[in-house]
């Protein structure tokens, strides 16, 4: 599916949201087209990426309400890997980079909050933090090392 084929159904979903329709947009969630990943970032495909966060969220929320607090954390972790990937990734825009931190610090949020919820996940809190940290110093390591290496070619 091309991307902008993806993102009018997406579209279409969020015109018609309603509960019966949960299952059409977790089949788009998890079908969404190569293009969304890649490193060259095109206007379209950053909204698409945030079309793309936006409805891990409804999901989320859909499932949470339902108290099914698994699979809806299952769509937090989905959201978390998707943005990590990209936000690792060397060839994605600096900005993107950024933009994908604050949102994984969001999402780690957001997983604390399930996790502190639920009583046979609270150990999990401990290990969120320690890996979010983790992620989170090896990208500031990188992106300063990118930061430098731009003031040395201005030079």
């Amino acid at each position: 599916m091309e991307l902008i084929t993806w993102l009018e159904h997406m579209q279409k979903w969020y015109q018609r949201e309603h509960k019966s329709s949960i299952s059409d947009l977790v089949s788009l969630i998890h079908s969404p087209p190569d293009m969304l990943w890649q490193p060259h970032h095109s206007h379209v495909q950053l909204k698409a990426i945030e079309i793309w966060l936006d409805g891990c969220m409804k999901i989320f929320q859909y499932f949470q309400e339902l108290s099914h607090e698994k699979l809806a954390y299952q769509y937090i972790e989905l959201a978390y890997g998707r943005i990590q990937s990209m936000t690792a990734n060397p060839h994605s825009s600096l900005e993107l980079r950024y933009w994908g931190a604050h949102k994984l610090d969001q999402l780690t949020v957001l997983m604390l909050e399930c996790c502190q919820s639920q009583p046979d996940c609270v150990e999990a809190s401990d290990q969120v933090i320690e890996l979010h940290v983790a992620f989170m110093s090896q990208l500031g390591e990188i992106n300063m090392h990118q930061h430098d290496q731009r003031k040395e070619s201005e030079r």
